[in-house]
């Protein structure tokens, strides 16, 4: 028993999430049975709340998530503002020398998110520091063999080392911030996996 609670504490540190909870370690319904879940699931498909995150995009493999409250502080944090998101979902992966960021801010209806999305394309559009060479294309470009998502409009920017996707999806706007080398890829993967 001591020693599976050992591991379990190694695992969080690996994750960087043991100062993430604050209910002792020793705790069935803490962050071990929180732990156990993820862990388990990281192998196949990643869903705490709802949500299922792949377990892997274009090579990428899934190395951590967060979601609700935790998912939406981070994307608040981004904005530099609070954002009146219904729920959050951010997931990192990670592969042989490529790592991808994936935010997605879910809203209660899709005028909303709409509205978050030409806030965000505006504002990158004058200029935000850090950002820059901010176009738009259509999904069709990228071959997506999925008809419900043809003809879909994908913003990208470039910025901090790595290329910028985002774009409207239903009721949640979903920002994909991913190394140049697997930038196409990665999209592609996310615009056929994310459900």
């Amino acid at each position: 028993m001591f020693r599976k609670k050992s591991l379990a504490v190694a695992v969080f540190a690996l994750f960087g999430a043991i100062s993430l909870f604050s209910v002792s370690v020793y705790s069935k319904s803490g962050p071990l049975a929180l732990l156990e879940k993820s862990v388990a699931e990281i192998g196949d498909k990643n869903s705490l709340t709802g949500f299922i995150f792949p377990a892997e995009m274009a090579g990428l493999k899934l190395s951590h998530f967060f979601q609700g409250k935790e998912a939406m502080a981070k994307i608040d944090k981004l904005h530099g503002k609070e954002i009146e998101m219904k729920n959050g979902y951010v997931a990192h992966y990670q592969g042989n020398r490529a790592r991808a960021m994936l935010y997605i801010s879910e809203f209660d209806g899709r005028e909303q998110a709409r509205q978050q999305l030409d806030l965000m394309k505006e504002k990158i559009k004058k200029g935000v520091k850090g950002f820059a060479h901010f176009r738009e294309f259509k999904v069709k470009d990228l071959s997506v063999s999925q008809p419900q998502k043809a003809g879909k409009t994908i913003y990208l920017v470039m910025g901090f080392g790595q290329v910028h996707y985002f774009y409207l999806d239903s009721s949640r706007v979903i920002w994909l911030a991913v190394d140049p080398s697997v930038a196409g890829s990665v999209l592609k993967a996310a615009l056929k996996e994310i459900k």
